[in-house]
């Protein structure tokens, strides 16, 4: 089985493009295929991480609204309940 070949081409006027350069070239040559199939991997997973942290941030929000929620009608309720009292009297 032959393994897939895959081309880059850095536009060294480019940052970005700069930065990968140099990193690239500090790597000995035989490890640049594996620090780039890592640094793939670990930016997918970062993706996916951060999926789940937004995921669950907008979970936890919405519960920490209902409770909000549930303690403002708790609270007009019970200030009703006075009014109706104070009317009464």
């Amino acid at each position: 089985m032959q393994g897939k070949v895959i081309s880059i081409r850095l536009n060294t006027d480019k940052l970005t493009d700069k930065k990968a350069d140099k990193i690239l070239s500090s790597l000995p040559s035989r490890r640049k295929s594996e620090y780039i199939r890592n640094a793939i991997i670990a930016y997918k997973d970062q993706e996916n991480l951060m999926e789940l942290i937004q995921q669950a941030m907008i979970k936890a929000m919405g519960e920490w609204d209902a409770k909000q929620t549930e303690k403002k009608k708790e609270s007009n309720e019970s200030e009703n309940g006075y009014v109706d009292f104070l009317k009464s009297l």
